[in-house]
């Protein structure tokens, strides 16, 4: 059943932000539940990057883009938000178009939520 009420779906997103404060990146898609492979390495090292959620409108959320340091020969194809910086509850996930990256590199990412 999709939510008929804009309101209720708008504070719906505005709750997933809150419970989403940092992205990671996968080297595999996230699936079912379950996170992706989460990068490491680096120089700069790779880390989780706070999400930077807008305010929910029109049943939707936008993270501002969030820049990722990407180690030399690490893939990029999936994304996850988590409750902590490190560790934490793995909340959601996504995929993200494939990119490898032969050197190092960052990977920008700007993350939408839609509740229907």
């Amino acid at each position: 059943m999709a939510i008929q009420v804009a309101a209720t779906r708008t504070a719906m997103a505005a709750y997933y932000a809150t419970q989403a404060p940092w992205m990671a990146i996968f080297s595999t898609v996230p699936s079912g539940g379950t996170p992706g492979t989460e990068l490491s390495g680096g120089a700069p090292a790779y880390a989780r990057k706070a999400s930077n959620w807008g305010t929910a409108t029109n049943s939707a959320v936008v993270a501002t883009p969030v820049a990722h340091d990407i180690p030399a020969g690490a893939t990029a194809a999936g994304i996850g938000f988590y409750s902590a910086s490190t560790a934490g509850t793995f909340i959601d996930g996504a995929a993200v178009t494939s990119q490898t990256f032969a050197s190092q590199g960052t990977l920008a990412v700007t993350a939408t939520f839609t509740q229907a």
